[in-house]
């Protein structure tokens, strides 16, 4: 007599995580990894058949989107990081060059910055702080793009390090609108939105992340209007000893 195995049972399915949870974020970060994959094996395949002399400018270019795949992929791994923080997760964090992370992302915002006319500046001094691996530099090119979006033509962005106490400080200070306090109280809410960036595409989960990272860190994320106008916004971290 043929045995015969027992049917496939029913399994049940775990909860879905809350919308805008750092659990959502992780999940779609997740999802997103494979296909980030897949444009880096063709990006690779593309600079291997880029052999002839001709080719030097265009394997250039290649390897400067491959260098950029690679800080998405680091990015993706921070949203997932950034998932355990309402699991209950424990981060490990690391030390941190503060001014060099500064200056590594003026640097790649720069470009963008002089093409739509904008003059991006940088200040400050050396500090080193306490970061979760990454998060730094994501958070920075959260509030560099909010900040690039919203100054005009012939305006200017700075980045400030400095510290205080037993923290390090980053600040990106912008010449658009600024925030009204009742948006500044609603800003770091998931998918929402200011009256600046609502003809942009994207999320509205930019200082969402932003602010759980520095959270994560140990740090946080300070927002205010300037003096003469735009918005004042700090990344919060705590100094190493």
């Amino acid at each position: 007599m043929t045995k015969r195995l027992p049917a496939p049972a029913p399994v049940p399915a775990p909860p879905l995580p809350a919308v805008g949870s750092p659990s959502m974020a992780a999940v779609a970060a997740h999802q997103v990894r494979g296909p980030l994959s897949s444009v880096r094996l063709r990006l690779e395949l593309l600079q291997d058949a880029l052999t002839d002399a001709a080719h030097t400018a265009a394997r250039r270019e290649v390897s400067g989107v491959l260098h950029e795949v690679d800080r998405l992929s680091h990015v993706l791994e921070q949203v997932l990081a950034w998932g355990t923080v309402d699991r209950g997760g424990d981060t490990p964090v690391e030390t941190v060059d503060v001014l060099s992370v500064a200056a590594s992302r003026v640097d790649a915002w720069s470009a963008l910055a002089s093409d739509r006319g904008v003059r991006l500046r940088m200040d400050g001094t050396a500090v080193t702080g306490r970061h979760v691996r990454g998060s730094l530099e994501q958070v920075l090119d959260v509030l560099l793009d909010n900040a690039l979006h919203v100054t005009p033509g012939g305006g200017s962005v700075l980045v400030a390090v400095h510290t205080a106490a037993s923290e390090a400080r980053v600040e990106v200070r912008d010449q658009g609108p600024g925030m009204t306090n009742e948006e500044i109280s609603h800003a770091c809410e998931p998918f929402w939105r200011g009256s600046s960036g609502r003809d942009r595409k994207g999320t509205g989960l930019g200082l969402t992340i932003a602010a759980g990272l520095l959270a994560a860190s140990g740090g946080r994320l300070e927002l205010g209007r300037s003096l003469v106008g735009g918005l004042r916004a700090v990344a919060v971290l705590p100094r190493a000893e």
